[in-house]
């Protein structure tokens, strides 16, 4: 028998971003995950968490000082913001790609938002207080992001506490595709009876 996904949805578009992707790898991962991934399936907006806002104000320091800003001496970040700006300058920052895909007979629209993209390499920034090597593995952002840039040679993350900066590298050849990832997506919003959740907020318009 077809999955009611498949009748309910071979009619239009669906948007997958992997921010999405990101809140239902953490449903089960994390306290109140599942909750979380059910107010992404609404788009409902949260208020930040202040390590959101801090990640934010990092990457736009990056930003300015890439731009020629120059960022106060005696800032906190300041050995973070050189390191990881030197590394990114010259880039293209938030370059916005997308491209769709048919995955089980279902149309989705992949989008992302790329914050640099320098000499073949897409780079990720983040600031984080913590950080142990293979923390981004299970991450869906670098297999979506080689999914809407094919011609990127290496995705890098760039990883600060605003002192020091981390890298953690992955290739397409080292990833698991995409498409899987969306399709056990599907398969899990489709038994915990919550596809209407999805196509009612996520229907692409183009």
């Amino acid at each position: 028998m077809e999955p009611k996904r498949y009748t309910s949805m071979k009619k239009n578009k669906f948007l997958i971003t992997q921010s999405l992707l990101s809140s239902y790898a953490w449903a089960f991962k994390k306290e109140d995950g599942y909750n979380d991934f059910i107010n992404a399936l609404k788009r409902k907006r949260t208020p930040p968490s202040m390590p959101m806002l801090n990640g934010i104000q990092f990457e736009n320091m990056v930003t300015a000082y890439c731009e020629g800003a120059s960022p106060d001496p005696k800032h906190k970040w300041i050995k973070g913001i050189q390191g990881v700006g030197d590394i990114v300058k010259n880039g293209a920052f938030q370059v916005k790609l997308s491209r769709n895909i048919v995955i089980d007979g279902i149309e989705f629209v992949l989008y992302g938002i790329l914050d640099a993209l320098k000499c073949g390499t897409i780079y990720d920034i983040k600031f984080s207080q913590t950080y142990k090597h293979g923390k981004y593995f299970d991450s869906p952002q670098h297999p979506m992001y080689f999914k809407l840039c094919p011609e990127a040679k290496r995705f890098t993350y760039l990883i600060s506490n605003g002192k020091d900066v981390f890298k953690e590298t992955y290739y397409p050849d080292d990833i698991v595709p995409i498409e899987k990832e969306i399709s056990e997506f599907m398969a899990f919003v489709d038994e915990r009876n919550i596809v209407d959740l999805y196509t009612e907020n996520w229907k692409s318009k183009y």
